[in-house]
């Protein structure tokens, strides 16, 4: 039997004094709880990493649902174009005129349509006394306008300000061999167009001639495929409001408007309405209804100019005065405004000017010009 082994007595007579002294003690205590605190840190480590079970794994959702609707996302207004006829916002890029001749026949009425969303409209005499309207879309696309009839010089002259192209049904020798002849103007002769419900077409619960639609929409698609591609780029009217003119209280107000055509059937009546700052159109006592969207037709701006014109042949086919000038009423806001016309030539635009020399300034929005030949024709109160 082996002996055991005695320690050194130098050894511990030395850990004894190790223990006894103070700093060396704390030391040692320090150290202690050092080790400590890793073992145990290492033991939870191991538990943790080893010894629980791994929770199941979940399944991934590759198509995460976005939560964001678009009503959440703060929508911004895109800055819409102004209209270069009417100075108010339309969403369309820029304007390319169709100018349109619609017919005032009394037979024609119960079918007109487009009247009320035309930019504007000008009013003249055909021939007999009876009233036609050459009616300006820059932009809109409205399929059924009409009813169709032919045009006339004076309308063409028109148009031609405007680069547009044409809708008639025929015309006047005169009349359409200015059309033909005419760089400003794209021929869009319905007679030659009609048929099936494209471009031009016949509505048979009517009878002819006052039966004749134009669709705005494929006339734009018939003037891009031919290329006819001419925007209009300058104001064809000044804007601005009516505090700009120096007006008398009572004697520049105009609250109701009479425009005198030679027969009864075609007088025309505007009544101010104060509340939505317009004027409201009858003829022959009646309201004027566009019955194309059976609303009344309105204008911001009326204007009543005069000319001279006479007829010229058989037919009683008129011939007008379309470069030069002459007086004219402005009627907006419910007030007048007097003023001139002039056109220097057939290459020009027609301008409306002010008693100051100054070009007139329209409140924005639909604007009708009516043309007479005599100061009688016109009344207003």
């Amino acid at each position: 039997m082996k002996r055991q082994k005695k320690l050194p007595t130098k050894s511990l007579n030395t850990l004894l004094m190790d223990l006894m002294d103070p700093k060396k003690r704390k030391i040692l205590v320090i150290s202690g709880i050092i080790a400590a605190v890793f073992i145990l840190a290492a033991g939870i480590t191991y538990y943790v990493v080893f010894a629980l079970p791994k929770p199941p794994a979940l399944p991934v959702n590759t198509e995460l649902e976005n939560t964001n609707t678009q009503s959440d996302i703060p929508q911004i207004d895109e800055p819409k174009n102004i209209s270069l006829i009417e100075g108010t916002p339309i969403d369309a890029e820029q304007e390319k005129v169709i100018a349109v001749v619609i017919e005032n026949f009394i037979d024609s009425r119960r079918q007109m349509a487009g009247l009320s969303d035309a930019s504007l409209v000008f009013e003249a005499e055909a021939e007999g006394g009876i009233t036609r309207f050459l009616a300006i879309f820059p932009y809109q696309n409205l399929e059924r306008v009409g009813p169709v009839r032919s045009a006339r010089p004076y309308f063409v002259k028109w148009a031609e300000m405007f680069d547009a192209g044409l809708a008639h049904a025929g015309g006047s020798s005169t009349a359409l061999s200015k059309i033909y002849a005419s760089p400003r103007v794209f021929d869009l002769d319905c007679l030659a167009l009609e048929g099936g419900q494209k471009n031009c077409f016949r509505d048979y619960v009517y009878y002819a001639p006052h039966n004749l639609f134009a669709n705005l929409k494929d006339l734009r698609e018939m003037l891009d495929q031919y290329v006819w591609s001419k925007p209009l780029t300058i104001p064809f009217l000044q804007f601005g409001p009516l505090s700009s003119f120096t007006l008398e209280a009572e004697e520049n107000d105009a609250l109701i408007i009479h425009v005198y055509y030679p027969f009864p059937e075609y007088f025309v009546r505007w009544d101010f309405d104060a509340e939505k700052n317009i004027y409201l159109r009858s003829q022959a006592g009646e309201p004027h209804i566009d019955h194309g969207n059976n609303t009344q037709i309105t204008a911001s701006n009326v204007m009543v100019i005069f000319t001279e014109y006479y007829p010229v042949d058989e037919e009683g086919r008129l011939s007008m005065k379309v470069e030069g000038g002459g007086e004219l009423y402005l009627f907006r806001d419910g007030k007048v405004i007097a003023g001139i016309w002039e056109k220097k030539d057939e290459t020009s635009n027609i301008k409306f000017i002010g008693e100051n020399g100054a070009e007139l300034l329209f409140t924005p929005g639909k604007t009708w010009i009516s043309v007479v030949n005599s100061p009688n024709a016109l009344q207003f109160e």
